[in-house]
């Protein structure tokens, strides 16, 4: 079954059009959703704050108007798709200079309360994003910090940032985790491959990591110490996602 949902804009530069979503409002079957982001409210009303009040009062407006809709309108029990559309078109045309209805776009999917939550979630709220991203970050940072950077950070560098320019040909900066020499040299590196990095950001802190390790080894060499004594590390914890681009690359 196909859907409509339409995004509610904040536009806070009518000039360059810049704008933040706020809110959906969605037909699915003979149901109609809506919702809007606390957070992304908040920040609209930071953004500008003269449109602040305006701003409420046009959203308590649509909400009235849907809130009757959701009781009294014959479209929630219409079956035609082509007049449900025709509804979010109808509301699409609305603007008052700061806010605005794109026009409907189809998804081949049929919505319940649940389904239509984790789509708002997925395309409009940061802050279920936030939560979701930070949950994943911390465990697997307090981790590396819990059983690593805390017991040698008197015994090691922890965190160190190796400048660009430091060792020969190093044309980046480079944050290991830790770097010690004790007849060779180690280092260490934590690399979160279940976060929301990209495949190719992932492969580039790999890379950059392979490639600072063979200066160090040549930094080491200068000094007398072997390069196949160094002991080099590549943290990381088994990838529990569904991408095949992941799963195919980490092969670690």
């Amino acid at each position: 079954m196909k859907s409509f949902y339409s995004i509610i804009r904040y536009v806070n530069n009518s000039v360059t059009n810049e704008n933040l979503a706020i809110g959906i409002i969605m037909i699915s079957g003979s149901r109609i959703f809506y919702r809007f982001s606390k957070e992304k409210i908040a920040l609209a009303s930071k953004l500008n704050n003269s449109n602040s009040k305006l701003l409420e009062y046009a959203l308590d407006n649509i909400r009235f108007g849907l809130d009757k809709d959701l009781e009294n309108s014959k479209y929630l029990y219409e079956t035609e798709h082509n007049y449900n559309l025709d509804f979010l078109n109808k509301i699409s045309i609305y603007s008052n200079n700061f806010l605005q209805f794109d026009k409907p776009k189809g998804i081949d999917m049929n919505f319940d309360d649940h389904s239509f939550n984790n789509f708002f979630a997925k395309f409009i709220d940061i802050a279920s994003k936030t939560r979701h991203e930070n949950k994943e970050d911390k465990s697997f940072v307090r981790k590396v910090n819990t059983n690593f950077i805390t017991p040698l950070k008197n015994i090691i560098d922890t965190n160190y940032k190796v400048k660009k320019g430091t060792l020969p040909k190093l044309f980046f900066d480079y944050t290991l985790d830790g770097i010690g020499v004790n007849g060779v040299l180690y280092s260490v590196k934590s690399v979160d491959i279940n976060s929301d990095k990209s495949i190719e950001s992932l492969r580039k802190d790999i890379s950059d990591l392979e490639s600072l390790n063979l200066r160090l080894d040549r930094f080491g060499e200068e000094r007398d110490i072997k390069a196949d004594t160094n002991e080099h590390y590549l943290v990381v914890d088994p990838y529990v996602g569904d991408k095949h681009s992941h799963k195919d690359y980490m092969i670690y």
